[in-house]
Order: C-alpha cells, then structure tokens, then sequence
C-alpha cells in the first residue's frame, strides 16, 4: 500500500488541522469593523487584539514544531 503524501494529516496530528483553522479564525476582525474604542495603553484595541493573536499563533507553532514536526526525511 502507498505512503501518504507529507501534506495528508495522521491521526496523532490531526488535532493541529483544527487549532490552526481557529486561529484563522480568530483572526479574521469581523467582530469590531466599525467601532472606536478607547486606547489601552495608547494603542488602539484592534492592534493589542493581534499582538496577542500572534503570540498565540507563535505559542502554537513552537509546540507544533517541537512535538509533531516529523524528523523523518523520506
């Protein structure tokens, strides 16, 4: 029987398909279009929104190269 290609998930990473897709998620700021709200911290929320998405998001990726990222080279 044939390997599956690389990009195919297997079932002890397949968990990753859907934390990446929230994260897509999330990232799209359908939720305050429109809206002026005050600063924190002189930044506007929007910016401290994907500051904080993208810790999320490199928070992720760490784990995910760290523990499933396969060593393999087939």
């Amino acid at each position: 029987m044939r390997d599956l290609p690389f990009w195919m998930p297997k079932k002890n990473n397949f968990i990753w398909y859907f934390i990446f897709i929230f994260i897509f998620i999330l990232s799209q700021d359908y939720w305050n279009w429109n809206k002026f709200n005050p600063l924190i911290f002189g930044l506007p929320i929007w910016v401290i929104y994907f500051f904080i998405l993208t810790i999320l998001t490199s928070f992720a990726f760490y784990i995910f190269t760290k523990f499933y990222w396969s060593d393999s080279s087939d």
